[in-house]
Protein backbone atom coordinates (compact mmCIF):
# COMPACT_ATOMS: atom_id res chain seq x y z
CA UNK A 1 0.00 0.00 0.00
CA UNK A 2 1.45 3.72 -0.95
CA UNK A 3 2.16 5.74 2.34
CA UNK A 4 0.04 8.64 2.02
CA UNK A 5 1.43 11.78 0.67
CA UNK A 6 2.42 14.45 3.33
CA UNK A 7 0.80 17.94 2.67
CA UNK A 8 1.04 21.21 4.44
CA UNK A 9 -1.94 24.04 4.21
CA UNK A 10 -1.04 27.28 5.07
CA UNK A 11 -4.16 29.93 6.08
CA UNK A 12 -4.18 33.51 6.20
CA UNK A 13 -6.35 33.33 8.99
CA UNK A 14 -9.18 30.58 11.07
CA UNK A 15 -12.01 32.71 11.96
CA UNK A 16 -15.41 32.26 11.49
CA UNK A 17 -15.84 32.68 7.97
CA UNK A 18 -17.21 31.01 4.46
CA UNK A 19 -13.81 29.95 3.29
CA UNK A 20 -12.20 28.72 6.73
CA UNK A 21 -15.63 26.33 6.65
CA UNK A 22 -14.62 25.19 3.07
CA UNK A 23 -10.96 24.37 4.63
CA UNK A 24 -12.60 22.22 7.66
CA UNK A 25 -14.88 20.43 5.24
CA UNK A 26 -11.97 19.42 2.68
CA UNK A 27 -9.96 18.61 6.51
CA UNK A 28 -12.74 16.30 7.87
CA UNK A 29 -13.26 14.14 4.56
CA UNK A 30 -9.85 13.99 2.30
CA UNK A 31 -8.77 10.38 2.62
CA UNK A 32 -6.12 10.27 5.24
CA UNK A 33 -4.79 7.09 3.62
CA UNK A 34 -3.93 9.49 0.43
CA UNK A 35 -3.28 12.66 2.25
CA UNK A 36 -1.22 13.02 5.53
CA UNK A 37 -1.89 16.95 6.24
CA UNK A 38 -0.45 19.95 8.83
CA UNK A 39 -2.18 23.21 8.33
CA UNK A 40 -0.33 26.28 9.78
CA UNK A 41 -2.37 29.62 10.89
CA UNK A 42 -0.80 33.04 10.14
CA UNK A 43 -3.30 34.96 12.68
CA UNK A 44 -2.10 33.23 15.92
CA UNK A 45 -3.28 34.71 19.67
CA UNK A 46 -7.14 35.35 18.33
CA UNK A 47 -8.76 31.69 19.41
CA UNK A 48 -9.70 31.30 16.13
CA UNK A 49 -12.98 29.47 15.88
CA UNK A 50 -11.61 27.06 13.74
CA UNK A 51 -8.33 26.72 15.48
CA UNK A 52 -9.78 23.71 17.67
CA UNK A 53 -11.74 21.79 15.19
CA UNK A 54 -8.93 21.51 12.95
CA UNK A 55 -6.89 20.05 15.77
CA UNK A 56 -9.56 17.71 17.11
CA UNK A 57 -9.65 15.91 13.99
CA UNK A 58 -6.49 15.08 14.83
CA UNK A 59 -4.38 17.05 12.47
CA UNK A 60 -0.90 19.43 13.30
CA UNK A 61 -1.45 22.92 13.85
CA UNK A 62 1.06 25.40 13.73
CA UNK A 63 0.31 29.39 14.64
CA UNK A 64 3.16 31.24 13.44
CA UNK A 65 2.99 35.16 14.07
CA UNK A 66 4.24 37.89 12.13
CA UNK A 67 7.18 38.75 13.99
CA UNK A 68 10.44 40.88 12.31
CA UNK A 69 9.15 41.00 8.95
CA UNK A 70 8.00 39.27 5.93
CA UNK A 71 11.12 37.37 5.49
CA UNK A 72 11.43 35.93 9.53
CA UNK A 73 7.63 34.90 8.95
CA UNK A 74 8.80 32.94 6.01
CA UNK A 75 11.64 31.54 7.70
CA UNK A 76 9.35 30.23 10.25
CA UNK A 77 7.36 28.78 8.03
CA UNK A 78 9.95 26.71 6.41
CA UNK A 79 11.47 25.85 9.28
CA UNK A 80 8.65 24.07 10.36
CA UNK A 81 7.29 22.45 6.98
CA UNK A 82 10.58 21.28 6.90
CA UNK A 83 10.39 18.01 9.25
CA UNK A 84 7.15 17.38 7.50
CA UNK A 85 8.40 17.01 3.93
CA UNK A 86 5.65 17.62 2.08
CA UNK A 87 5.04 17.36 -1.46
CA UNK A 88 2.59 19.93 -1.66
CA UNK A 89 1.88 23.17 0.21
CA UNK A 90 -1.42 24.79 -0.71
CA UNK A 91 -2.15 28.27 0.31
CA UNK A 92 -5.99 28.14 1.45
CA UNK A 93 -6.23 32.62 0.96
CA UNK A 94 -4.47 34.41 -1.63
CA UNK A 95 -2.86 35.97 1.28
CA UNK A 96 -1.40 33.02 2.19
CA UNK A 97 -0.47 31.58 -1.34
CA UNK A 98 2.59 33.59 -1.84
CA UNK A 99 4.00 31.87 1.43
CA UNK A 100 3.60 29.02 0.27
CA UNK A 101 4.72 29.64 -3.28
CA UNK A 102 8.03 30.73 -1.51
CA UNK A 103 8.37 27.83 0.95
CA UNK A 104 7.51 25.08 -1.79
CA UNK A 105 10.31 26.92 -4.03
CA UNK A 106 12.79 26.42 -0.86
CA UNK A 107 11.60 23.04 -0.45
CA UNK A 108 11.45 21.79 -3.70
CA UNK A 109 7.53 20.78 -2.97
CA UNK A 110 4.72 22.02 -5.57
CA UNK A 111 2.74 24.50 -4.90
CA UNK A 112 -1.70 25.45 -5.21
CA UNK A 113 -2.42 28.99 -4.85
CA UNK A 114 -5.69 29.80 -3.54
CA UNK A 115 -8.44 32.16 -5.18
CA UNK A 116 -11.38 33.00 -3.22
CA UNK A 117 -12.83 36.13 -4.31
CA UNK A 118 -13.94 37.71 -7.70
CA UNK A 119 -11.25 37.58 -10.71
CA UNK A 120 -11.10 41.27 -10.28
CA UNK A 121 -10.95 41.69 -6.74
CA UNK A 122 -7.48 39.17 -7.38
CA UNK A 123 -6.30 41.46 -10.18
CA UNK A 124 -6.84 44.26 -7.50
CA UNK A 125 -4.30 42.67 -4.92
CA UNK A 126 -1.76 43.46 -6.90
CA UNK A 127 1.26 41.66 -5.53
CA UNK A 128 0.06 39.05 -4.32
CA UNK A 129 -1.66 38.00 -7.15
CA UNK A 130 1.76 38.47 -9.03
CA UNK A 131 3.65 36.22 -7.08
CA UNK A 132 1.30 33.06 -7.21
CA UNK A 133 1.11 33.47 -10.83
CA UNK A 134 5.06 33.15 -10.72
CA UNK A 135 5.17 30.74 -7.96
CA UNK A 136 2.32 28.31 -8.04
CA UNK A 137 1.98 25.00 -9.74
CA UNK A 138 -2.51 25.75 -9.97
CA UNK A 139 -4.66 27.78 -8.74
CA UNK A 140 -7.64 26.80 -6.59
CA UNK A 141 -10.89 29.36 -7.36
CA UNK A 142 -13.76 28.00 -5.82
CA UNK A 143 -16.12 29.78 -8.52
CA UNK A 144 -16.59 29.10 -12.48
CA UNK A 145 -16.32 32.26 -12.92
CA UNK A 146 -13.16 33.29 -11.64
CA UNK A 147 -11.89 30.19 -12.90
CA UNK A 148 -12.38 30.92 -16.24
CA UNK A 149 -11.21 34.36 -16.52
CA UNK A 150 -8.32 33.13 -14.53
CA UNK A 151 -7.37 30.38 -16.77
CA UNK A 152 -7.23 33.04 -19.87
CA UNK A 153 -4.96 35.20 -17.56
CA UNK A 154 -2.44 32.75 -16.74
CA UNK A 155 0.77 33.05 -18.40
CA UNK A 156 2.40 29.59 -17.99
CA UNK A 157 1.20 26.66 -20.19
CA UNK A 158 1.58 23.96 -17.20
CA UNK A 159 -0.09 26.08 -14.50
CA UNK A 160 -3.91 24.75 -14.54
CA UNK A 161 -6.61 26.91 -12.70
CA UNK A 162 -9.09 24.31 -10.81
CA UNK A 163 -12.87 25.27 -9.97
CA UNK A 164 -13.70 23.42 -6.63
CA UNK A 165 -16.89 24.76 -5.73
CA UNK A 166 -17.96 25.41 -2.16
CA UNK A 167 -19.82 22.56 -0.34
CA UNK A 168 -22.90 22.96 1.87
CA UNK A 169 -24.11 20.24 4.61
CA UNK A 170 -27.19 19.58 5.46
CA UNK A 171 -26.86 20.08 8.99
CA UNK A 172 -29.36 23.09 10.36
CA UNK A 173 -31.58 22.90 13.13
CA UNK A 174 -35.57 22.40 12.98
CA UNK A 175 -37.64 25.56 12.34
CA UNK A 176 -39.64 25.41 15.78
CA UNK A 177 -36.59 24.97 18.29
CA UNK A 178 -34.15 27.27 17.01
CA UNK A 179 -37.62 30.01 16.39
CA UNK A 180 -37.95 29.34 20.16
CA UNK A 181 -34.26 29.91 20.47
CA UNK A 182 -34.18 33.60 18.65
CA UNK A 183 -37.42 34.44 20.36
CA UNK A 184 -35.64 33.85 24.21
CA UNK A 185 -32.59 34.94 23.54
CA UNK A 186 -33.63 37.54 21.20
CA UNK A 187 -36.65 39.34 22.16
CA UNK A 188 -37.80 39.35 18.23
CA UNK A 189 -41.29 40.43 17.34
CA UNK A 190 -42.77 37.17 16.39
CA UNK A 191 -45.65 38.33 13.85
CA UNK A 192 -42.39 40.07 12.16
CA UNK A 193 -41.44 38.72 8.87
CA UNK A 194 -37.78 38.13 9.70
CA UNK A 195 -35.38 38.63 7.66
CA UNK A 196 -31.33 37.49 7.92
CA UNK A 197 -28.26 38.18 6.76
CA UNK A 198 -24.81 37.00 7.36
CA UNK A 199 -21.33 38.19 7.36
CA UNK A 200 -18.72 39.53 7.98
CA UNK A 201 -19.42 43.90 8.54
CA UNK A 202 -16.67 45.09 6.27
CA UNK A 203 -17.76 47.15 3.23
CA UNK A 204 -18.07 45.22 0.04
CA UNK A 205 -20.91 43.67 2.33
CA UNK A 206 -22.84 46.51 2.13
CA UNK A 207 -25.33 46.09 4.78
CA UNK A 208 -25.73 49.82 4.91
CA UNK A 209 -27.83 49.29 1.54
CA UNK A 210 -29.90 46.67 3.96
CA UNK A 211 -30.27 49.24 6.24
CA UNK A 212 -32.16 51.40 3.68
CA UNK A 213 -33.77 48.61 2.46
CA UNK A 214 -35.86 47.99 6.00
CA UNK A 215 -36.71 51.62 6.15
CA UNK A 216 -38.28 51.92 2.91
CA UNK A 217 -40.05 48.53 3.75
CA UNK A 218 -41.18 49.21 7.64
CA UNK A 219 -42.12 52.95 6.08
CA UNK A 220 -44.85 51.28 3.60
CA UNK A 221 -46.20 49.97 6.97
CA UNK A 222 -45.27 46.25 6.78
CA UNK A 223 -43.43 44.75 9.31
CA UNK A 224 -40.11 43.63 8.98
CA UNK A 225 -37.21 42.52 11.51
CA UNK A 226 -33.65 42.33 10.27
CA UNK A 227 -31.35 39.98 12.04
CA UNK A 228 -27.85 40.58 11.01
CA UNK A 229 -25.38 37.91 12.13
CA UNK A 230 -21.32 38.61 11.85
CA UNK A 231 -19.20 41.55 13.34
CA UNK A 232 -16.44 43.54 11.93
CA UNK A 233 -15.03 47.39 11.54
CA UNK A 234 -18.32 48.47 10.20
CA UNK A 235 -20.46 47.69 13.00
CA UNK A 236 -20.24 50.72 14.86
CA UNK A 237 -21.56 52.27 11.85
CA UNK A 238 -24.46 50.55 11.11
CA UNK A 239 -25.59 50.69 14.54
CA UNK A 240 -25.68 53.99 14.21
CA UNK A 241 -27.35 54.19 10.69
CA UNK A 242 -29.98 52.10 12.25
CA UNK A 243 -30.64 54.54 15.01
CA UNK A 244 -30.44 58.22 12.63
CA UNK A 245 -32.88 55.64 10.22
CA UNK A 246 -35.38 54.98 13.10
CA UNK A 247 -34.76 51.72 12.46
CA UNK A 248 -33.23 49.94 15.50
CA UNK A 249 -36.45 48.92 17.10
CA UNK A 250 -36.46 46.41 13.11
CA UNK A 251 -32.48 45.73 13.16
CA UNK A 252 -30.67 43.30 15.98
CA UNK A 253 -26.85 43.09 15.65
CA UNK A 254 -26.03 39.52 16.70
CA UNK A 255 -22.50 39.96 16.51
CA UNK A 256 -20.29 37.04 15.64
CA UNK A 257 -22.18 33.26 16.19
CA UNK A 258 -20.00 30.25 15.19
CA UNK A 259 -21.72 27.99 12.83
CA UNK A 260 -24.62 30.46 12.69
CA UNK A 261 -25.45 28.61 9.59
CA UNK A 262 -27.39 25.92 11.72
CA UNK A 263 -30.32 28.88 12.52
CA UNK A 264 -31.45 29.73 8.98
CA UNK A 265 -34.52 27.45 9.40
CA UNK A 266 -35.75 30.15 11.30
CA UNK A 267 -36.50 32.85 9.40
CA UNK A 268 -38.80 33.92 6.47
CA UNK A 269 -35.78 35.68 3.77
CA UNK A 270 -32.54 35.69 3.51
CA UNK A 271 -31.59 39.49 2.14
CA UNK A 272 -27.54 38.92 0.81
CA UNK A 273 -26.13 42.77 -0.23
CA UNK A 274 -22.80 42.07 -0.80
CA UNK A 275 -21.54 42.94 -4.46
CA UNK A 276 -17.53 41.29 -4.10
CA UNK A 277 -17.74 37.64 -3.69
CA UNK A 278 -15.92 34.32 -4.47
CA UNK A 279 -18.89 31.64 -4.05
CA UNK A 280 -20.68 33.13 -1.23
CA UNK A 281 -21.20 30.35 1.23
CA UNK A 282 -24.21 32.45 2.96
CA UNK A 283 -26.36 32.31 -0.07
CA UNK A 284 -25.45 27.76 -0.58
CA UNK A 285 -25.81 27.51 3.11
CA UNK A 286 -29.46 29.70 3.00
CA UNK A 287 -30.45 27.74 -0.30
CA UNK A 288 -29.58 24.47 1.60
CA UNK A 289 -32.11 25.84 4.57
CA UNK A 290 -34.95 26.48 2.02
CA UNK A 291 -35.09 30.01 2.31
CA UNK A 292 -36.31 32.39 -0.21
CA UNK A 293 -33.12 34.52 -1.43
CA UNK A 294 -33.03 38.39 -2.90
CA UNK A 295 -29.52 39.09 -3.90
CA UNK A 296 -28.29 40.91 -6.82
CA UNK A 297 -27.84 39.56 -10.71
CA UNK A 298 -23.84 39.25 -10.13
CA UNK A 299 -21.99 36.48 -11.49
CA UNK A 300 -21.05 34.68 -8.63
CA UNK A 301 -24.83 34.49 -7.75
CA UNK A 302 -25.84 33.68 -10.95
CA UNK A 303 -23.62 30.68 -10.62
CA UNK A 304 -25.69 29.71 -7.42
CA UNK A 305 -28.95 30.86 -8.45
CA UNK A 306 -31.79 31.12 -11.33
CA UNK A 307 -33.97 34.56 -11.10
CA UNK A 308 -37.68 33.23 -10.51
CA UNK A 309 -37.08 29.77 -9.81
CA UNK A 310 -34.30 29.19 -6.77
CA UNK A 311 -34.12 33.36 -6.18
CA UNK A 312 -35.25 36.64 -6.56
CA UNK A 313 -32.23 38.45 -8.49
CA UNK A 314 -32.60 42.34 -8.74
CA UNK A 315 -30.36 44.56 -10.57
CA UNK A 316 -27.67 45.14 -8.91
CA UNK A 317 -27.48 48.38 -6.38
CA UNK A 318 -30.94 48.89 -7.61
CA UNK A 319 -32.71 49.98 -3.51
CA UNK A 320 -36.01 49.88 -4.99
CA UNK A 321 -35.95 47.15 -6.90
CA UNK A 322 -34.00 45.23 -4.26
CA UNK A 323 -37.18 46.16 -1.75
CA UNK A 324 -40.07 45.48 -4.35
CA UNK A 325 -38.53 42.07 -4.54
CA UNK A 326 -38.44 41.34 -0.84
CA UNK A 327 -41.73 43.13 -0.60
CA UNK A 328 -43.19 40.54 -3.32
CA UNK A 329 -42.07 37.54 -0.55
CA UNK A 330 -43.49 39.50 2.57
CA UNK A 331 -46.59 39.59 0.94
CA UNK A 332 -47.00 35.98 -0.98
CA UNK A 333 -46.34 33.18 1.35
CA UNK A 334 -46.76 30.92 -1.40
CA UNK A 335 -43.74 32.19 -3.22
CA UNK A 336 -41.64 31.55 -0.41
CA UNK A 337 -42.42 28.64 0.09
CA UNK A 338 -42.02 27.24 -3.99
CA UNK A 339 -38.48 29.34 -4.21
CA UNK A 340 -37.32 27.82 -1.04
CA UNK A 341 -38.03 24.47 -1.69
CA UNK A 342 -36.34 24.29 -5.43
CA UNK A 343 -33.81 26.43 -4.14
CA UNK A 344 -33.06 23.58 -1.27
CA UNK A 345 -33.13 21.07 -3.76
CA UNK A 346 -30.80 22.51 -6.23
CA UNK A 347 -27.99 23.22 -3.54
CA UNK A 348 -28.62 19.79 -2.20
CA UNK A 349 -28.07 18.04 -4.92
CA UNK A 350 -25.38 20.32 -7.03
CA UNK A 351 -22.97 20.84 -4.12
CA UNK A 352 -22.75 18.23 -1.64
CA UNK A 353 -19.41 17.13 0.07
CA UNK A 354 -19.15 14.24 -2.00
CA UNK A 355 -18.54 16.68 -4.92
CA UNK A 356 -15.97 19.23 -3.16
CA UNK A 357 -13.89 16.29 -1.88
CA UNK A 358 -13.42 14.76 -5.46
CA UNK A 359 -12.59 17.51 -6.95
CA UNK A 360 -10.46 19.05 -4.51
CA UNK A 361 -8.69 15.25 -4.98
CA UNK A 362 -8.50 15.46 -8.28
CA UNK A 363 -6.23 19.33 -8.42
CA UNK A 364 -3.85 17.70 -5.60
CA UNK A 365 -3.31 14.76 -7.80
CA UNK A 366 -3.03 16.07 -11.48
CA UNK A 367 -0.08 18.91 -9.59
CA UNK A 368 1.51 15.94 -8.39
CA UNK A 369 1.64 14.43 -11.46
CA UNK A 370 2.34 10.62 -11.64
CA UNK A 371 5.59 11.32 -10.51
CA UNK A 372 6.12 11.81 -6.94
CA UNK A 373 8.37 15.26 -6.59
CA UNK A 374 11.69 13.90 -5.72
CA UNK A 375 12.44 14.25 -1.94
CA UNK A 376 16.56 14.37 -2.62
CA UNK A 377 16.49 17.59 -3.68
CA UNK A 378 15.36 19.07 -0.25
CA UNK A 379 17.42 20.82 1.67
Amino acid sequence: MTAPKNIAIIAGQLVVGGAERQLYLWLSNLDRNRFNPIVITLHPGYDDYWEGPIEALGIPLYRIAKRGGRLMRLWEIIRTIRPHQPVLIHGWHLFASAYAGLAAKFLGAKCLGGVRNTFETFKAHNLESKMVLWLADGLVANSQRTADPLQAFVKRGDQKVFAVQNAVVDNFIDRGIIRKKLLDQFGLPDDDIWIVSVGRLEPLKRFDWLMLVIKKINSQGRRAHLLLIGDGPERGALETLAQSSGIADHVTFTGEIPMASQWLKAFDILAFPSVDEGLPNVIMEGAAAGLPIVTWQLPFNKELLEDEVTALLVEPENLDEFTSAIIRLMDDCELRKSIGTSARQHMLTSFGVERYVREMTEAYEQVLGSNNVDLGRRL
